[in-house]
């Protein structure tokens, strides 16, 4: 039998040493991986496909949230969450997540997650967990979101502006002149923006709500609370459920629109 195969990400090492020792007692499991951040993450499970990933949540720079909402939709790993979040915090888990470890966790209560995640993967129906994972994302994306329109974006933001058809941001200590052309999408991102251009992208201290007003709106369109696409970029369009779509760009990326900006997108094309 094909033995399951692991990645642990955690930014502290004890921790990911931890995890390791423990997978080691079973037979079934081949840990593939460890990543310290979750750059690592994104790349490892982009170009290597684990069937389960060990996510810890808080984590600098890019947390465990936004390493999944990095990842295509059909390359999601099934997941078990390693977090520290409060009681509070945790009920958005109880309600979409297949399962997690609260740290500290004892042995008993990781290896009771580990069968019931080799349980599922032994079935013929990820879709289940992987709608979990989706609403889960979703539940994630609508807190931040709605944290990031309701605040006041620091003097950075002065910088960012649309300038002799570029757009003029402040990343990285610099100022920086992207013509329109060049943005693929722009990505709500915890406290910032991530505007994606050909091969690389730029980490801005903005709101997607600012953003969205600042572009024209003939050329970007707003598909998502998390998401802004250069309309210029959609390769096609595929139902999915819930009556939502999901917009392929000629990159290859694959993202969601929710039903809220779905109307605005059929005006536009007229289907």
């Amino acid at each position: 039998m094909k033995k399951i195969s692991v990645l642990i990400v955690d930014d502290e090492k004890e921790a990911r040493d931890g995890v390791n020792f423990l997978l080691q007692k079973d037979d079934d499991i081949e840990v593939v991986g460890t990543c310290k951040n979750g750059v690592e993450a994104i790349q490892f499970i982009d170009e290597n496909n684990p069937d389960l990933v060990f996510l810890d949540i808080q984590m600098p720079g890019v947390n465990g949230f936004e390493v999944l909402n990095s990842i295509a939709p059909e390359k999601l790993p099934i997941v078990i969450f390693i977090t520290a979040y409060d009681q509070y915090s945790l009920k958005a888990f109880e309600i979409h997540a297949m399962d997690y470890l609260l740290k500290p966790f004892t042995d008993e209560r990781f290896y009771q997650a580990l069968h019931y995640a080799k349980d599922f993967l032994k079935g013929t129906n990820p879709r289940q967990v992987k709608d979990q994972l989706s609403n889960l994302l979703a539940f994630y994306e609508d807190k931040i979101q709605d944290h990031a329109d309701n605040r006041v974006i620091d003097d950075q933001s002065k910088n960012n502006r649309v300038f002799n058809n570029r757009l003029v941001i402040k990343s990285d200590g610099k100022i920086h002149f992207l013509p329109l052309d060049d943005i693929v999408w722009i990505q709500a991102f915890d406290y910032y923006i991530k505007v994606h251009v050909k091969g690389k992208f730029y980490l801005v201290r903005e709101s997607l709500k600012k953003m969205d007003a600042l572009l024209p709106d003939d050329r970007f369109l707003r598909i998502h609370k998390s998401s802004l696409v250069n309309i210029s970029f959609i390769q096609d369009l595929t139902p999915h459920f819930n009556n939502e779509y999901i917009v392929t760009l000629v990159t290859g990326e694959k993202l969601k629109i929710s039903r809220n900006y779905r109307e605005k997108l059929k005006r536009l094309f007229d289907f």
